[in-house]
């Protein structure tokens, strides 16, 4: 479900793909941040509305989200982020794009968890229709939901205080955890740029870890000086900043390459 936050400016937009709960909170925050020249997109989880199909393969998901963004801009530039686990999913859009032979920059990558749930042997054998794990997936996402619905600078699809809502809202997010918890993602050999906290930055790029392994085209990467939780929250304006920097310095690289592909015509006096 794509929400336009900010349709206009001149910089390529940017669609930023939820993380395990199935929202993209801060939105509205970031959009204030990053300036009227920065069209802004948030993907939230199909379904979280209340309307339309859940998902619960991450293939999927990204299928209807690359569908959704080519069906608005079906050529590029444009830019990709994905929070915390929602970064595979993210990947996977990428790759549908450029599928589609769609301009797709660096991939952002906002803080994933050191292990990618996918990886996690575990979480292939767990059944999430048993009733007891039913039963602590909604109690977990519903807890989540309803804590990103008290912050007053957070922006959810849907009204936390409509039970009614609050259900299918926490239904969506529980296909969006099980789509996270069993996909294993796959090398993505397009160019990425990240912001990590202090917490997983370590994790991040340990050679023998993940990551350097499935995002080998890193080409910048900026650690705060924060955990993991107060990036969303209480560090939420340096985080902000960071991605501002990272989106300027991307947005002039691509200006900087298309002029230097432009044909030049010199000049003479007769």
């Amino acid at each position: 479900m794509m929400i336009s936050v900010q349709k206009s400016g001149a910089n390529p937009p940017v669609y930023f793909v939820h993380a395990m709960a199935g929202v993209v909170p801060l939105g509205g925050f970031l959009a204030r941040a990053l300036g009227p020249d920065q069209p802004l997109y948030a993907i939230h989880a199909d379904g979280i509305d209340g309307h339309g199909p859940m998902p619960n393969i991450v293939k999927d998901m990204a299928r209807s989200y690359a569908e959704a963004i080519f069906a608005i801009q079906p050529s590029g530039p444009l830019f990709i982020a994905g929070m915390c686990e929602g970064v595979v999913i993210a990947i996977e859009v990428a790759r549908e794009l450029q599928g589609k032979g769609l301009e797709v920059g660096p991939v952002i990558v906002v803080d994933p968890p050191t292990v990618p749930p996918g990886y996690i042997r575990q979480n292939q054998s767990v059944d999430p229709h048993s009733p007891m794990i039913a039963s602590q997936l909604y109690k977990r996402v519903r807890d989540a939901l309803l804590i990103h619905a008290s912050l007053p600078y957070n922006d959810i699809p849907f009204a936390a205080d409509d039970e009614q809502q609050l259900h299918l809202a926490t239904l969506a997010g529980i296909n969006s955890m099980a789509a996270l918890a069993t996909h294993v993602p796959e090398t993505f050999p397009g160019p990425v740029a990240a912001i990590l906290s202090f917490e997983r930055a370590a994790g991040f790029f340990h050679p023998q870890m993940y990551w350097t392994k499935l995002l080998p085209r890193m080409q910048a990467a900026h650690v705060l000086g924060c955990r993991h939780q107060e990036i969303f929250r209480s560090a939420r304006h340096e985080f902000a900043r960071v991605l501002k920097f990272v989106l300027d310095g991307l947005n002039s690289d691509s200006e900087g390459e298309r002029a230097s592909n432009e044909p030049a015509f010199a000049s003479a006096d007769y």
